[in-house]
């Protein structure tokens, strides 16, 4: 699979449908976001772009056909709907992040699995973000993860202009949602009990992904958890 990660500038999830400025992250980080395969036999499926990159997308037309393709089995988180097409995301075996529109006919939705604890363990990437999951003590999860934002940028790194984030905490996933704040001393809070400049953060599963959701208080200037992620290895 060629990746092509697609940028967009994302609205408030709280927008309607017909207000979105596109399929981007933020669309497919939320509860209401599921998996699916790419359907078997289906031919190479391309991605699709938004109106935001191409005006008039998304549609069937070659200038709206991204680069970025899926094969048969190839498993996807999967957001809203326009039209024919629905928002998609996809984390390579590298951890290359492509989110864009897929034709909704070649996927095929995948039955929610019921999470035990030894499916979040591992360690998990997405782009300038690193998650690792391990068992904790009395049936909790241990988390540590560790971010960074502006390692894109060569001329950022090399005069040490990296931002950077990092998260910990353990707790018990609780409706199939792992949730904390990050109290003083590194101990751990309930989620409710942090505030605006409290490290607060969500995690839940969907298929091979871990979603992850904070309040950009875990580390420094556009630092961010938030984000889908896929188990190494």
């Amino acid at each position: 699979m060629r990746a092509l990660r697609i940028a967009a500038a994302a609205l408030p999830l709280l927008l309607p449908a017909a207000a979105r400025a596109g399929c981007v992250w933020s669309d497919l980080v939320t509860e209401e976001a599921r998996a699916a395969a790419v359907r078997p036999g289906a031919p190479r499926v391309n991605f699709v772009q938004d109106d935001v990159l191409a005006r008039g997308c998304p549609n069937e037309s070659a200038a709206c056909r991204a680069r970025a393709y899926l094969t048969p089995g190839d498993v996807v988180l999967t957001g809203p709907t326009q039209g024919a097409y629905t928002c998609a995301g996809f984390v390579g075996a590298r951890g290359a992040t492509t989110i864009g529109w897929m034709p909704s006919a070649a996927l095929l939705p995948l039955p929610e699995a019921e999470q035990v604890p030894a499916d979040w363990n591992g360690q998990w990437t997405a782009p300038e973000q690193d998650i690792a999951i391990t068992p904790g003590g009395k049936g909790a999860l241990r988390v540590k993860g560790e971010a960074t934002w502006g390692m894109g940028d060569p001329e950022r790194v090399r005069r040490g202009g990296i931002h950077t984030g990092e998260v910990a905490g353990e707790a018990r996933p609780v409706n199939g949602v792992l949730a904390f704040s990050m109290g003083d001393d590194d101990t751990t809070k309930p989620y409710e009990a942090g505030d605006e400049y409290t490290c607060r953060i969500r995690l839940w599963r969907r298929g091979p992904y871990l979603l992850a959701r904070d309040n950009n208080g875990c580390g420094g200037l556009n630092v961010s958890f938030s984000g889908f992620y896929r188990r190494k290895g």
